[in-house]
This record gives structure tokens, sequence and C-alpha cells, in this order.
């Protein structure tokens, strides 16, 4: 096969798909290309003395097409070389870009992994926190009711206290009042004439009608003394008042009698007060008969414990 063949041929699978792969194969030929021409050249020389001139021309004409097509085929050789190292390069930036993403990508995928899984602790978290804030809620909606209870224990116990401060100092006031009472009338209380008594938080002081009043409604001279220490014993107990109750049928002209004479002796009016009728608080004795009957009729003295 002649060089020129050889040359068409190659130029031929230059321009098929693949020429990057014939161009190898063309750049391992190249060396064996230029031997052959080179012996060409050589045995044209040899031939040169036996041939006529016309020969010899055709021969140099043809073996200059030849070295001109040699040179185009190592010109489009080379061009074929910088487009392969080209693309040789081009493939190593892909690959390597190719890399650099795959890398980018099992980041991004552990970035990922990692943010699921700590998504998932805080949602457990949160999940915790939820149950222990309605723990906390229902222990403070406990506590807020035990809170209540126990101030509503809290007011009935100083509402208790109160109440038992005041009946002790009622009690208080009600046995000094009763000491003094005693003390002042003396022997008209022990003797059993005048009666002392404590009823429904008062101290009653109570005699018969005919002891404080003479037949016609006066006072009598002997109970002088007797009005001068229920007189004492107020001024004594000055937050203390005196209610009268006569059950006499003339009791509205001898009750303003007594307090006059209290009045008299220094006891302010509005201290005293006076009630008409029978006496609904004077003992029922144990010796009562069987069938109803009126209490006995007494004067009586309710004196408040202030």
């Amino acid at each position: 096969m002649s060089v020129t063949r050889r040359i068409k041929k190659l130029w031929a699978k230059l321009a098929e798909p693949g020429a990057l792969r014939v161009l190898y194969h063309g750049v391992a030929l190249a060396p064996r290309l230029i031997l052959h021409v080179a012996s060409v050249a050589a045995i044209a020389g040899l031939f040169s003395a036996c041939v006529p001139a016309a020969r010899y021309e055709e021969a140099k004409s043809a073996s200059e097409v030849e070295f001109a097509g040699r040179q185009r085929a190592q010109a489009q050789l080379a061009i074929t070389q910088s487009k392969l190292d080209a693309a040789v390069a081009q493939l190593n930036q892909r690959e390597q870009k190719l890399a650099e993403t795959e890398q980018s990508v099992s980041e991004s995928k552990l970035e990922s992994s990692v943010a699921v899984k700590e998504r998932d602790e805080a949602t457990g978290l949160v999940d915790q926190l939820r149950g222990e804030l309605a723990r906390v809620g229902d222990n403070l909606r406990s506590y807020a009711e035990q809170k209540a209870d126990l101030e509503k224990s809290l007011k009935a116990a100083q509402a208790r206290k109160l109440e038992l401060e005041q009946n002790e100092a009622q009690t208080v006031a009600i046995a000094r009042l009763t000491r003094d009472l005693t003390s002042a009338l003396g022997e008209r209380v022990t003797s059993g004439e005048l009666s002392l008594d404590v009823r429904d938080g008062h101290v009653l002081l109570s005699a018969a009608p005919e002891l404080w009043y003479n037949d016609d409604g006066t006072l009598r001279a002997s109970m002088t003394d007797a009005l001068a220490a229920v007189s004492r014993v107020l001024t004594v107990h000055a937050q203390s008042a005196l209610e009268l109750s006569l059950p006499v049928a003339d009791a509205d002209k001898r009750g303003p009698a007594l307090l006059s004479a209290l009045t008299s002796r220094g006891v302010a009016a509005s201290r005293l007060k006076f009630k008409s009728g029978p006496s609904s608080s004077a003992p029922i004795t144990d010796s009562a008969p069987t069938q109803a009957s009126a209490p006995p009729a007494v004067v009586e003295l309710s004196f408040s414990a202030g």
C-alpha cells in the first residue's frame, strides 16, 4: 500500500466517529510513515538514473504531494492532539467537580442525618417538657385547692378565736359585774333578800315587788342603800346598761320612779330602759305543780355586761 493511500485512509478514519482513538493509532504509526517515505525517496534516487526524465518529474511531483499531505496530516494530528489534551483536561475537571459534588452530597447527607437526629431529640425533649408542665399544672391546681381550703380553715379558726375572745371578754365582764354587785349589795344578796343570776349574757338582780315599793307605789326608804349600790356599780362599769321589768299592774307608774331614783344618783338616762309586763325570764321552781301556772312576780333589773 502506497503512502498516499495510507494517508487518505488515516484521514477518513479521523473523520469518522471515535476520531480520538484513531488519532492515537495515527500517532503510533507516524514513525513508520516517515520511514516509508524515506525508503520511497531512496528508491526513487536509485531509479533516477534508469528512468526517463518525465518519470522522474512525475515521481518527484508525487513525492512532493505526499510530503505536503504528510505535513497537513501532522498539522491535523497536532490540532487533534491539542483537542484531545483539552478534552482530557476538561474530563479531569469534571471528574474533580464530580468528586467535590459527591463529597458535598455526602456532607449534606451527614448534616441532614444529624439534623434529623437533633430534631427527633428536640421533639422528645419537648414532649417530656410538656409532660412535666402538665404535672406541674396539676400540682399547682392541687396546691391552689389546698391553699383555698387552708384559707377557709384559717378564717374559720380566726373567727372562732375572735368569738372565744369575745366570749371570754364577756365572761370576764359578767364575772366582774356579778362580783361588784355582790360586793356592793352585801348581806342583801347573801341573805337571799335579793337574788343574783346570769342568763343569756346578762346579770339579773331580782326581788319581790313589796321589797322595793310601798303599797302606794312609792319606793321604800329601806332600798336607798341598794339603789346607791346599783348606781356605784353602773358608774364603775361605764359600758353596762340596765333594763327594768315590773310585773305589777301599776308598773307604768312604779318603773319610772325607780329609774328616776337611779338617774338622780348619776346614772345617765340613756343607759336605763323600762319594760312593763310580767317577766319571762323569772325562773320556775322545781316544786311547781304539773298544771301550768304563772311564774312568781318579781322586780327584775337586767344588767348587760359591757
